[in-house]
């Protein structure tokens, strides 16, 4: 029997340790299918922040890739992609390692690691194999995204498409001249590449291009280039072919990310009704992922997301007719999906109450599904009812422009404890990174750290979130700083008023562009956030937009529609927009968290507002975190986040010192 204590919120005591959410929770990504030998491989992160690949057997779980290496890779500095399987009479992976900039093979049955290349200026990712490689051909070509960071200013770094002889050692450059690429991707019969491009100042959701060019295979050169689809306003991801040779995208055209393909030079929407305002394809940051699989050349596992919820859709092509397969998964992002056969697939994701896992589903009869757990992402099992279950919410602001507002929010739950009567909780904010990403409600461990311990957690997807549409992600555009800063205040003023939390209690954190919209809550909201917590957040636009990498060096313009305005004006907008220039008005005390090779938000950014907020007096205090970029990859790095959140919140929302 479980004896309930009555104890304040955020006082309870919690079975989730800080190593459990942290060091006891790894990462798990890119699942791949050698197409020949059905053999399964995917990404696992390991405590020191290096990636393992890691073999689906039927003894569990095999690490193939020895611990001095790491499968990862630092392109467009979110990386993606690092790794894929190469077909052949050896099982070879071919992967990049970011630590020493190498491309390299694996051969997995002996463990032994051989190198092709090796440049402290060269990046590689995307991978995808010829399809006679493995065949009695001499064709041995890889594609993959090739980085050239010779020149490491944002305009001298150079972005190609580059052919791989895996035998030869030889690298060949067969696109260039565009800012940017993605998805190169040969034909099932080889005679063909599809690949993405865009220019600045487009990104990797907006003015992105499809095109289509003739490969030769003797020579590794791309030749009869064609634009086949994609403009200024309808943007295109994930190109990948069927077995049977049509090529598929996800196009925007209609407001909402829909699986789109070209048969006989023939383009036509697959209508899938009930998902006309679902997105399909990752439009991320990432390079290389797979969100949507053939099983054959009729049908289709994608995993689209709806209003910030995901589920895996079973699709006929012939006659259009989809099912949502019964799975308890509620989130697959990224890079989620590989097929296994006509009627099995892989699938990583999470469910509201279970951690995100490695799993093979099998489609039955009737679309049942035989689900079962390959790999945890956590090493200590928790019973279900330990977890908190997100709830979605929905609002309209008071404040013109009038708008619908999105976000899931997770109240506090332990079973072991209750509140006192009449005691409403803490609640803790967390704004997501992009500007335009978005937070699913899959469980994350160190979410449920918090809301075991008598914490509300809610996460935000503001105005500029993806997975709501693409109206929705533009009206960001040229109101950055603005409208998502006013949306996190009233998201607390409907909780607040909707009976859920104390309004007198609320800390509000995020990362990157999480952490500006944290910055900025906190200096034009002043009176409604009791602390903050920044990790790598923008303080300065203008330092932003100066020092930031390639990918992103444009990026400032669109956010703030530059287009037309002054120097003079550009330097006002700036300023007005910068909680630097503003930090007087930030009173509640304020934590900051980055790492020191930070390139994408250079470390000055959290070091001079805390100059700004103690030179009035305030409180903010800066923790470094030695050896981590913009994205934290250690454990040990995770676990001093927690504890150090904890402590702050504890101090600012429970008026705890100890």
């Amino acid at each position: 029997m479980v004896i309930v204590k009555t104890a304040p919120y955020g006082d309870w005591e919690s079975r989730i340790s800080a190593e459990a959410a942290t060091a006891g929770s790894r990462s798990l990504s890119s699942p791949r299918v050698c197409p020949e030998t059905r053999r399964t491989f995917f990404l696992e992160s390991r405590t020191d922040g290096t990636n393992g690949i890691v073999e689906a057997t039927q003894d569990g779980p095999q690490h193939v890739l020895p611990t001095k290496y790491s499968a990862n890779t630092t392109v467009y500095e979110y990386g993606g992609l690092p790794y894929t399987p190469v077909p052949g009479d050896q099982m070879r992976i071919i992967f990049n390692d970011s630590r020493d900039q190498s491309l390299n093979l694996l051969d997995v049955d002996d463990g032994t690691v051989e190198p092709i290349a090796r440049s402290s200026s060269l990046r590689y990712a995307d991978f995808d194999c010829h399809p006679d490689i493995g065949c009695d051909s001499t064709c041995q070509w890889v594609l993959a995204i090739q980085e050239d960071h010779a020149d490491p200013r944002p305009e001298g770094v150079r972005n190609f498409v580059v052919a791989i002889d895996i035998e030869r050692k030889a690298i060949k450059r067969v696109l260039e001249g565009a800012d940017f690429y993605s998805y190169p991707r040969f034909s099932p019969d080889g005679r063909h590449v599809a690949w993405l491009q865009w220019d600045h100042p487009a990104l990797p959701f907006v003015g992105v291009k499809l095109f289509l060019g003739d490969f030769d295979e003797k020579t590794a050169s791309i030749s009869n280039i064609r634009h086949i689809a994609g403009d200024d306003d309808d943007s295109i991801s994930e190109p990948r072919w069927s077995p049977d040779g049509d090529l598929y995208f996800c196009s925007d055209a209609t407001g909402f990310r829909q699986l789109t393909r070209i048969r006989d030079s023939y383009r036509e929407r697959i209508h899938l009704p009930g998902l006309e305002s679902a997105e399909f394809g990752d439009e991320s940051w990432m390079v290389g992922c797979q969100t949507y699989i053939f099983l054959n050349e009729d049908t289709i596992v994608a995993a689209p997301v709806q209003n910030g919820k995901y589920q895996l859709a079973y699709i006929d092509l012939e006659t259009q007719d989809w099912a949502t397969l019964d799975v308890p998964l509620v989130e697959h992002r990224m890079d989620c999906l590989a097929p296994l056969s006509a009627t099995a697939f892989i699938a990583i994701g999470s469910g509201s109450t279970t951690p995100r896992g490695l799993y093979d589903i099998e489609i039955l009869e009737d679309l049942e599904t035989d689900i079962t757990l390959v790999r945890s992402s956590v090493d200590d099992h928790f019973l279900e009812t330990i977890f908190s279950t997100p709830i979605p919410i929905r609002f309209t602001t008071l404040k013109a422009p009038h708008r619908e507002v999105h976000g899931f929010f997770w109240p506090p739950h332990n079973p072991r404890y209750v509140a006192p009567e009449g005691e409403l909780p803490p609640l803790i904010v967390v704004s997501h990174g992009g500007p335009t990403g978005h937070t699913p409600p899959g469980l994350q461990m160190r979410h449920q750290y918090f809301t075991s311990r008598g914490y509300a957690y809610f996460a935000i997807n503001y105005t500029g979130s993806s997975g709501h549409g693409k109206a929705y992600r533009n009206a960001l555009f040229g109101e950055w700083g603005i409208l998502d800063r006013d949306d996190v205040a009233e998201a607390v003023d409907y909780l607040a008023w909707t009976g859920r939390i104390d309004k007198q209690r609320v800390g509000i954190e995020g990362g990157s562009a999480g952490g500006y919209n944290t910055l900025c809550a906190l200096t034009w909201h002043p009176t409604v956030f009791a602390a903050g917590v920044s990790y790598c957040g923008v303080s300065s636009i203008a330092n932003l937009a100066e020092k930031t990498h390639k990918l992103e060096s444009h990026y400032v313009e669109v956010l703030l529609d530059l287009k037309g305005k002054s120097p003079a004006e550009i330097k006002n907008l700036f300023a007005s927009r910068s909680p630097l220039y503003h930090a007087e008005n930030i009173t509640a005390p304020l934590l900051l968290v980055h790492g020191d090779k930070d390139v994408v938000v250079p470390i000055e950014q959290s070091g001079e507002i805390r100059r700004k907020i103690r030179e009035r007096g305030g409180d903010a205090e800066l923790i470094v975190l030695n050896g981590e970029g913009h994205m934290f990859e250690r454990a040990e790095s995770w676990r001093t986040i927690v504890v150090e959140a904890e402590r702050w919140w504890r101090k600012a929302l429970l008026g705890r010192s100890e």
